[in-house]
């Protein structure tokens, strides 16, 4: 079982030299298995090991005996351990959370807590991932659903990902290793438990290597989506506009595609991630416009075929540009003065509206960033022609409730540049430019 654990850290990189790893150890079978096989593995490995328990403090007594025993064998072991105590149920009602969901929100918090660039590694197994798929395909979830969990994810790993429930027990009973039983897990009242003792079960009598023929559809499930992912991707940046997102090229995409880009575009623009209905809600707005509240919150908008997600701005109060950050509404812009010499290809400054460059001897008076004002105008070179900031956002398609929030920086002879657009032409660096203003502007959040 060793070589199969070896294998899987090997094939998804889980364990980078010098890596700092917390074992999430409950006491039971698997994760006292992982606990016992990270411990060999650390020095061919190169990793530092401590273990992390969390008391929930919804079993009582076994609570107690399971916190006293996974204490008891990293002391044995010489593996340092750290305990947490944790009255779940009671923040599970002040934070109107489901009980799992706090669990499991309160031991990734603990684990995180434990040091600074850490890998935290889950005893999350072959079975574990089998009943997951079964669990998501009776709720109807999508392929992503089915993936079930993954090897590795963020700073999770899961070592065990390959051995079955079955691999984990000999396992432990060829090498002596103690564990603690929690006498929930053979309640059938649990819907996973149900699935464990009833579904697999009847599966293995159909085919006695049901377990691995099953991790090896979940294999190729992920693969896929994997590949439906990674052109999802490529639809997010190509659909990438200054304002939002290009409705008739989400739109005009394969629906899978389409739909795992707007789940990514939501969660980056709108802090939360569409169920599969409002995704396709959202899918079908693309063709129709109109607004949507995805999931009862943020709302979605596809307008003058842009997808945005509107949301009103207060009038920003204007601030100085000073050497330095300075925060404008949504945003901190950066600014420096450099020589010219240090710009090595004026070719290469930034065409993404998230640097300026502005030459210094063409400025008069103090710079300031403000929201547009009546009567601003500005040149751009490459167009050239000068229009007003409110010509320019009306072919832009910039909604009126997020004109306010754009940046205008201007000085007392007017427009310098604006966000999203450029620098005017009055102060563009040329040849003949000594010293420069470089600003870089960054939003909290996607856009404006």
């Amino acid at each position: 079982m060793i070589d199969k654990v070896k294998a899987v850290i090997d094939k998804y990189a889980m364990l980078p030299q010098g890596a700092c790893v917390v074992a999430a150890v409950s006491g039971g079978s698997d994760s006292m298995a992982l606990l016992y096989i990270l411990n060999l593995l650390k020095e061919e490995y190169g990793f530092s090991l401590c273990a992390a328990h969390v008391n929930h403090g919804l079993r009582g007594e076994n609570a107690q005996r399971d916190e006293r025993f996974v204490e008891s064998k990293c002391r044995e072991a010489g593996i340092p351990v750290h305990i947490l105590k944790a009255d779940v149920a009671a923040l599970a009602s002040q934070s109107g959370m489901g009980i799992e969901e706090c669990g499991r929100k309160v031991r990734y918090d603990f684990f995180n807590s434990l040091g600074e660039n850490i890998i935290i590694a889950t005893a999350h197994n072959l079975s574990d991932r089998i009943e997951t798929f079964f669990f998501n395909f009776t709720r109807g979830s999508a392929l992503r659903g089915l993936c079930s969990i993954p090897p590795k994810r963020d700073n999770i790993i899961r070592p065990l990902i390959d051995c079955s429930k079955d691999e984990i027990t000999a396992f432990c009973a060829a090498n002596s290793i103690e564990y603690v039983t929690d006498e929930t897990n053979s309640d059938v009242k649990y819907s996973r438990n149900r699935i464990r003792h009833n579904v697999v079960t009847q599966l293995r009598e159909i085919n006695p290597s049901f377990e691995k023929c099953a991790g090896r559809c979940i294999e190729s499930l992920n693969e896929d989506e994997l590949f439906l992912s990674s052109l999802a991707d490529e639809l997010v940046r190509s659909a990438r506009l200054p304002v939002g997102f290009d409705a008739a090229k989400l739109s005009n995409s394969p629906r899978p595609v389409a739909l795992r880009a707007l789940m990514s575009i939501c969660a980056e623009c709108a802090d939360t991630v569409p169920e599969n209905k409002a995704a396709e809600k959202i899918f079908d707005l693309l063709s129709s416009g109109g607004s949507f509240n995805i999931n009862g919150g943020a709302s979605v908008r596809v307008r003058k075929g842009i997808l945005d997600f509107p949301q009103s701005f207060d009038k920003p109060e204007k601030a100085e540009l000073t050497l330095g950050k300075v925060s404008f509404g949504g945003l901190t812009a950066e600014t420096e003065i450099i020589n010219i010499d240090e710009i090595n290809n004026l070719q290469k400054i930034s065409k993404q509206g998230l640097e300026y460059y502005l030459d210094c001897d063409k400025i008069h008076g103090k710079v300031f960033l403000r929201s547009r004002q009546d009567g601003d105008r500005i040149k751009i070179k490459a167009r050239g022609c000068t229009k007003t900031l409110k010509k320019l956002f009306n072919e832009m398609s910039l909604p009126p409730e997020k004109r306010d929030g754009v940046a205008v920086a201007a000085d007392e002879s007017g427009v310098l540049f604006v966000e999203g657009v450029g620098c005017d032409a009055r102060a563009e660096i040329t040849p003949e430019t000594k010293r420069v203003m470089r600003v870089r502007l960054k939003r909290n959040n996607n856009g404006v």
